[in-house]
């Protein structure tokens, strides 16, 4: 995955501000082992339309931490790779990061579902400090890890990264 959509991914829940709980642990922390959820992220490339479509799920849950792993599957063009499982693990607390522009109650319709979400837009220092990124995100408890859907902006991108949950399972 390029660097600066990862680094951009990381920053959708952090907010502005000092350490309290981590977004992504209360989010996952509000399912059981096994929940997961299946998602797509688009975006353009040197010139290319790519896809993603990644499974998550949530391995462990303690006090102090959640897990997950990922399992995600690149389509470019008519080719399809399909990656590693990659281990991701949240803490219970974790310094907040970027600056809230916005944030609001909203319902959206996402795999065929009305979900009331809490839309969220942050402002992030891009990864390389040359620039801007802003993250929109649209939560709910009803998804496991949260993202209904999300939209990420940034000077060192062509065009914007979408992701869009499209099945899940809560346990």
């Amino acid at each position: 995955m390029n660097p600066i959509v990862a680094a951009a991914l990381l920053a959708v829940l952090p907010l502005l501000g000092q350490e309290k709980e981590s977004q992504e642990y209360e989010y996952w922390a509000s399912c059981k082992p096994g929940s997961w959820v299946k998602t797509r992220m688009e975006l353009e490339n040197q010139g290319q339309k790519v896809e993603f479509e990644a499974v998550t799920r949530l391995l462990e849950v303690t006090p102090e931490k959640v897990i997950v792993e990922m399992m995600r599957r690149t389509k470019s063009g008519d080719r399809s790779i399909d990656s590693p499982p990659q281990r991701t693990e949240y803490k219970a607390r974790e310094p907040q990061k970027g600056k809230t522009l916005a944030e609001r109650d909203e319902e959206i319709s996402i795999a065929g579902k009305t979900l009331k979400c809490r839309y969220i837009e942050i402002e992030t220092e891009s990864p390389d400090k040359k620039g801007k990124t802003i993250v929109k995100a649209w939560m709910t408890k009803e998804i496991p890890g949260g993202a209904a859907k999300s939209e990420i902006t940034s000077v060192q991108l062509k065009g914007p990264v979408r992701v869009t949950a499209l099945e899940w399972e809560k346990k």
